[in-house]
């Protein structure tokens, strides 16, 4: 009778200590400035993950590579100034970790940013206009209600005083 193998399955675990890969951009770059990338790799590890950094810019759409460039990272939050890009465009800027050892693990991470004057429709020029169109409600019409406010504890204080000295007593 032949003997049968035990039937098994590959093992997941991978032995790496398991990155996380973070990517800050401004949503909105304006015209003429360079574009300022933070990045940074975070682990559940005592010792911060060492490696290098390959950094690239696309078009949206269509994903063509306008500018590229590799950083070596050695924990904490890095920043890299890219390049000045044309007005109008939409972008992604992706990064990806290539661990130095076998310890971590790769990863990788991307943004979306826009190159555009921050005014953006307005036609006055006002930098009222943010990436997600108007700013939210900053209490103006909220004026009007502390106003009233004032005005009614001001009329109930002064009723207060008032009617304290009709009832106080005539001195003898």
């Amino acid at each position: 009778m032949p003997a049968h193998a035990a039937a098994t399955a590959p093992d997941p675990y991978s032995g790496k200590i398991e990155t996380d890969c973070n990517i800050d951009v401004p949503a909105v770059v304006e015209p003429g400035k360079r574009v300022v990338i933070r990045i940074s790799v975070s682990a559940n590890s005592p010792t911060p993950p060492k490696g290098k950094v390959d950094l690239a810019i696309k078009t949206r759409p269509g994903g063509n590579v306008v500018w590229d460039k590799t950083v070596k990272y050695n924990g904490g939050t890095k920043t890299v100034v890219g390049p000045v890009l044309e007005t109008g465009q939409d972008y992604t800027v992706t990064s990806r970790f290539r661990p130095s050892d076998d310890t971590f693990a790769r990863c990788h991470a991307s943004a979306a940013f826009a190159v555009d004057s921050a005014g953006g429709n307005n036609p006055d020029g006002d930098d009222d206009n943010g990436p997600g169109g108007l700013l939210p409600d900053t209490g103006g019409p909220a004026l009007l209600w502390l106003l009233l406010g004032v005005g009614l504890v001001g009329g109930g204080s002064a009723t207060v005083v008032y009617a304290r000295r009709r009832s106080a007593p005539a001195p003898a």
